[in-house]
Formats: structure tokens, sequence, C-alpha cells
């Protein structure tokens, strides 16, 4: 009689794994185009937020420098290639990500805890996901905290970004920053159609030292071969710069 309990026990776990592991698609997707999309999703209180159009950069210097640099997601996250994908960091140090893939998600989770009608998926380790469009991965109290953003409970991070309204968008890289060098700091880069590329770099209220070395940094750029572009936009400094890739990855800003 035991016996027929533990392998009744056995085939139950099974079928519930079997279920578990096979999550259903994330049918519309093009949603998270940029980091203007995913900060709309994020609650206040962000320091740090890094957008990859992972796709788009594939096979490219870029794209490889990243991959190498651990900065994309590893496939085994979901048993598929994600496509792409925003880290957040908030004032506290904790983290939510939102991620996009090229194929339906699956993967193991352990327990489901519903929140204002989500089904959060709760991993071993306490991650959670969430299978909106784009996905929702993190600590679960993140993850509640973003379908509060969802549901209109609070004010999203784009609100209060004000920066991203100077930004072209949509390119393959962004970053925004908090910084000792300026109230807020966004990076963006992007590969023209010859190959080269053109990194984006707007300070809100730069210090004076930053902004006489931007000057500085624009004087001697022919001699790097770079070109440069600086200009003022209220309390907005937007610089670009074009070059070859490793020139213009290794300028600082």
């Amino acid at each position: 009689m035991k016996k027929k309990i533990f392998v009744m026990f056995i085939v139950a776990m099974m079928v519930v794994s079997t279920i578990a592991f096979f999550i259903a698609p994330n049918e519309e997707q093009g949603k998270l185009n940029s980091i203007s999309d995913a900060l709309n999703l994020t609650p206040s209180g962000v320091t740090f937020a890094l957008y990859l159009d992972v796709q788009e950069m594939r096979g490219t210097p870029l794209g490889e420098l990243l991959t190498r640099a651990g900065a994309v997601q590893s496939y085994e996250l979901y048993n598929a290639e994600i496509t792409r994908m925003c880290t957040i960091v908030f004032e506290d140090g904790t983290w939510v990500e939102f991620h996009q893939t090229a194929t339906r998600p699956r993967f193991r989770y352990v327990t489901t805890i519903d929140h204002q009608g989500y089904d959060i998926l709760v991993r071993e380790g306490g991650m959670g996901n969430v299978l909106t469009d784009p996905i929702i991965y993190g600590p679960t109290g993140n993850v509640k905290r973003v379908i509060g953003i969802i549901e209109g409970d609070a004010t999203p991070a784009r609100d209060e970004l004000k920066i991203l309204e100077k930004v072209r968008e949509p390119v393959e890289f962004e970053r925004v920053s908090i910084e000792d060098f300026a109230e807020v700091f966004y990076l963006g880069i992007h590969r023209l159609e010859d190959g080269k590329y053109q990194r984006t770099a707007i300070y809100q209220n730069p210090s004076e030292t930053k902004a006489t070395n931007l000057t500085q940094l624009a004087e001697t750029a022919p001699s790097r071969g770079l070109v440069y572009n600086i200009r003022q936009e209220e309390e907005y400094s937007i610089v670009t710069v074009a070059g070859d890739f490793r020139t213009v990855i290794n300028e600082p800003s």
C-alpha cells in the first residue's frame, strides 16, 4: 500500500511539473521598444535603468561586447531567446527586469501568487514572473509594485524622468542613471547604416566641471576621428558623438 501511494505521488508530481514547465506564449509583442516603455511600467525611485534591444544588436560589435560583459540574461532563464530587456535598479538596491522572448517561455516554478488578478509564478529562490507583455521578472515584492503601476495605483517613473522627452527613440542601447556630475544622465548608442556608431549623452543640469570637460573633448575630437555636436536645451546639455565603434565606446562621457 505504501508503495502504491508513493508511485501515485511521483506520477502526480510529474504531471504538475509538466504543466508548470510549458507556459502559454506571450502573444502580443512590441511593447518593449525603448527604455521609456519600461519606465512607463516602473515604480518611482529609479537610480539606474539599462535597456537592450538584444535582437537588433545580434552579430554587431556592441552586441558581442555586452554579451561578453554578462549584460544579457541567459537563454536558460526562459529556455527561450530574449530579444529585448530592461534592468531597473531602485534607491534601496532592489531591482526588477522586463523581457521579451522570441518563442514561448518555458520554466519551472514552485507556486503561484494571485495579486490584483495577476498570477505571479514564483521560482525557486523567490524570484517571480508575470507573463504580461513585456514579461515581468524579479523579487516578488517589486513584481507586485509593477502590477500596481499597470493598474494605475501610482505614478510611473517615466513621468518623473523628464530627460526622456529629449530622447529620440528607438535605439538599441539606452541607459538612465543618477550621477554626481548631473541630476540625471542619459546615454544612448546606435549603429548607423555605414557601420559606424553614434552615441547620444544627455546631462540634466551638469556640473561646471563636466560642462568644461565636454567642451574640451569637443575641441580635440577631430584628432581622435570623432564628430562632436553639443547643444543646450533648457537645463539639458545634449552631446552626440559619431565615429568608429571602438573610438566611440572608449570616448569619455
